[in-house]
C-alpha cells in the first residue's frame, strides 16, 4: 500500500514539475516575442493603449490596423473603441 502512495506521490510531482516548465517556457517565449517586437519597432497593443489615453483616437487605429495587419478601418475603428471602453471601467 505505502508503494501505491509513493508512487501516486511521483507521479503527481512529475505532473506539477512538467505544468510549471511550460509556463516558464511560455513566459520564456512572451518575454523573447516582446523583445523582438521592440527591436524591430513595430507597434504593438501597448502601443495602442498609450496613444488612446493620449486622446489620439485616429493614430491609435492606425496602430491597431498595424498591429493586426487589417485594411478595415471600420472594423478597426470599432475595435478601438471597445478597448477604450474597457480602459474605462
Amino acid at each position: 500500500m505505502i508503494w501505491l502512495i509513493a508512487f501516486g506521490v511521483l507521479v503527481l510531482t512529475a505532473i506539477l514539475g512538467v505544468q510549471l516548465y511550460w509556463v516558464w517556457m511560455f513566459k520564456k517565449a512572451q518575454q523573447q516575442h516582446l523583445q523582438e517586437m521592440k527591436e524591430n519597432n513595430r507597434p504593438t497593443m501597448w502601443d495602442v493603449r498609450e496613444v488612446l489615453k493620449g486622446g489620439d483616437r485616429d493614430l491609435a487605429v492606425q496602430l491597431y490596423c498595424e498591429v493586426f495587419g487589417i485594411d478595415d478601418i471600420e472594423r478597426a475603428r470599432r475595435e478601438v473603441d471597445e478597448i477604450e471602453r474597457g480602459m474605462r471601467r
